[in-house]
């Protein structure tokens, strides 16, 4: 008995092979991971039990920007990784100013300065867990998973005391 498959069902065969085979290799190759988020720092934005997929790739070719989320090793404790919202870049300097969206609870760049832009390792590209609050983060704009219908806030290019470079800040 010969069991025929019609063209859509081979398709759909096809393509799941090959989005099964592109996963393997960007996870393989360390391109894309899941994280979860612990501890209260980025909330509301993102609160404990928050499962993120985030990707390396980004920043292999760019800089980061400023309002993206990102995962950088802690300078305090480099065996542990980060999630910060990201202030501003200099690229002169390579480095970057990180904060947290609740400030009383956050241990950021107040705390311990800026840090080298090698540090930041991962940009935080969805959240796909608890599923009542997925989303996927965009570049286009300057907050990442709005967490209310309020417009995002502003962006404002300050200069930093010595005015030596532009300081992009959230406010």
């Amino acid at each position: 008995m010969t069991t025929e498959m019609g063209p859509s069902r081979a398709l759909f065969l096809v393509l799941g092979a090959l989005a099964g085979a592109v996963a393997t290799t960007l996870l393989s190759r360390r391109a894309v991971d899941v994280v979860e988020v612990h501890g209260l720092s980025m909330a509301p934005t993102l609160m404990p039990g928050d499962r993120l997929v985030v990707e390396a790739l980004s920043y292999r070719y760019r800089l980061p920007r400023p309002g993206e989320i990102v995962l950088a090793q802690d300078p305090r404790a480099p065996s542990r990784e980060l999630v910060k919202r990201v202030s501003w870049v200099d690229a002169a300097a390579a480095s970057a100013e990180l904060m947290g969206d609740a400030p009383d609870t956050s241990t950021d760049s107040r705390t311990f300065g800026v840090i080298p832009l090698a540090t930041i390792r991962w940009r935080v590209a969805a959240r796909y867990w608890p599923p009542r609050r997925a989303a996927i983060a965009t570049t286009r704009t300057k907050h990442l998973f709005r967490v209310s219908s309020q417009a995002p806030p502003s962006v404002a290019l300050e200069k930093p005391p010595g005015g030596v470079r532009p300081r992009f800040t959230l406010r």
